[in-house]
């Protein structure tokens, strides 16, 4: 793979990663299907991820209509897609579970609800504005069907990263305690800041160098 592409797919699976942060959603996944037999819980699990795949398929393939149904430019949209990793990170800087990926009420929704693996766990647990935004940013980048494969191969890979993660979760938590996740949150949250501000200087950059151009050529 050249270096070029390497690069793209080492940011495609760390964005979406360092988005879904699987460890943060482990305790809130224990809560909502807390009673449920293994069984019960690996169905529950298995039908979130394959909504959230969908889900960000479903946008991954759509979003170059959606900015032309609107008049969207790529480089407005990377630099609102940066703004909100940004808004993200801060949250998981400070150890909170960002609001852009589900509510308290949708949080207490879920724990009454039978069927939690569509929602609240498939969306917007896993798969919250953020990850959306991240899909389809990157996206925008691709360029090439090389490319948009990686982007779709980084969701598989970080979505059956995420299976791994909450089908263990049990485990993790009792092992790593709520101040280790805590950690590793606050390591992922200083991750998807850094990554938001690549975005908004890469969607800047462009904007800046167009007014620069034109201001020269009066």
């Amino acid at each position: 793979m050249e270096p070029s592409l390497t690069k793209f797919a080492l940011l495609c699976f760390t964005s979406l990663l360092s988005i879904i942060n699987p460890l943060s959603a482990a305790p809130m996944y224990l809560a909502i299907t807390d009673g449920y037999t293994r069984e019960q819980r690996s169905r529950t699990l298995r039908s979130g991820v394959v909504t959230a795949f969908v889900i960000l398929a479903v946008f991954a393939l759509v979003g170059g209509a959606i900015f032309q149904l609107f008049g969207i430019t790529i480089d407005a949209f990377r630099i609102a897609g940066g703004v909100i990793f940004f808004g993200i990170g801060m949250d998981m800087l400070q150890a909170r579970r960002s609001r852009g990926k589900a509510t308290e009420e949708e949080e207490q929704e879920g724990r009454v609800r039978e069927n939690v693996g569509v929602t609240p766990l498939g969306i917007p647990m896993i798969t919250g504005p953020g990850a959306i935004t991240t899909v389809m940013v990157l996206m925008t980048q691709a360029g090439t069907p090389v490319r948009v494969g990686l982007v779709f191969a980084a969701v598989v890979v970080v979505l059956a990263i995420t299976w791994a993660v909450l089908s263990a979760a049990p485990r993790l938590v009792r092992f790593f305690g709520q101040t280790g996740l805590n950690v590793m949150t606050r390591v992922m949250g200083l991750l998807v800041t850094v990554i938001a501000v690549q975005f908004i200087i890469d969607g800047t950059t462009p904007i800046i160098t167009e007014i620069i151009r034109a201001a020269n050529a009066r």
